[in-house]
């Protein structure tokens, strides 16, 4: 199952030092939400730390407490140096990748690269009760209600379902071969894979290999030429150069670092 790693704690040791971040599943959201997640400093940051966010496909809605914002964002390509400064206290869902579109019907271009306010895309009060409320049970019903609302009868997760197929067969996937399952050519293609994820067939491609090799390092214990060959990558020098290109680390430091 694709569940992007998030891995700021490997990529910045002091982050796990100052920050506490946990997520939170739930079986009902499953279908369309990664899960919640809630990050807070443990003490007031008298220094900047950094919350390095791996490109994962996701868009996520995220509640910042201490000013009182909600916003929408998604990064595409690239890893982001995230500052943290004085005191933190986020929540938010990772949608799954295909979601955004789905449930709101703006296409998700729209938002990958360019964080939008909540109420540019929501005009639905509903979740700013949550401001309200200091614990954090209280703050996960108030969010998981409002997206239980806007999940409720919308039975179609067709192009939710296609990154899952994609994540577990990434050596058999191209261009070409998605277009064809598609039946279409690779311009609408294109087409589709903006309005749905915000990304091109390739881009997406990429990312779903990158957190399928994340997993199978980091969970598996796999031995990197037989993860760069599950992956589909040309040689070990293409799949260590990957990993460093997203992560600033060789596949050793990360797993070095984990440990």
């Amino acid at each position: 199952m694709y569940y992007p790693k998030q891995i700021p704690y490997i990529l910045d040791r002091e982050f796990q030092e100052h920050i506490e971040y946990k997520e939170y599943l739930f079986k009902e959201l499953n279908d369309y939400c990664m899960c919640i997640w809630q990050m807070h400093s443990k003490r007031i940051l008298n220094k900047t730390i950094y919350n390095y966010i791996l490109p994962d496909a996701c868009i996520d809605i995220v509640i910042d407490f201490s000013n009182k914002t909600i916003r929408f964002a998604g990064f595409s390509k690239e890893t982001i140096p995230f500052e943290l400064n004085k005191k933190i206290d986020y929540m938010g869902v990772r949608l799954k990748p295909g979601s955004f579109y789905l449930l709101f019907k703006i296409g998700a271009d729209q938002i990958m690269d360019h964080p939008l306010p909540f109420s540019k895309i929501d005009n639905s009060d509903s979740l700013y009760e949550i401001f309200t409320l200091t614990d954090v049970n209280e703050r996960l019903n108030i969010f998981k209600n409002y997206l239980l609302d806007k999940i409720k009868n919308k039975p179609n997760t067709k192009y939710i379902e296609v990154v899952e197929q994609l994540y577990q067969t990434p050596k058999e996937q191209t261009v070409i071969t998605i277009a064809e399952s598609f039946n279409c050519n690779k311009r609408h293609l294109y087409r589709i894979f903006k309005m749905n994820y915000g990304l091109s067939p390739k881009v997406l491609l990429n990312i779903l290999r990158l957190h399928l090799c994340l997993t199978l390092m980091i969970e598996n214990d796999i031995d990197f030429i037989e993860v760069a060959n599950i992956c589909g990558f040309y040689d070990q020098a293409h799949f260590i150069k990957e990993i460093k290109k997203y992560t600033g680390f060789s596949p050793l430091r990360l797993l070095d670092n984990y440990k």
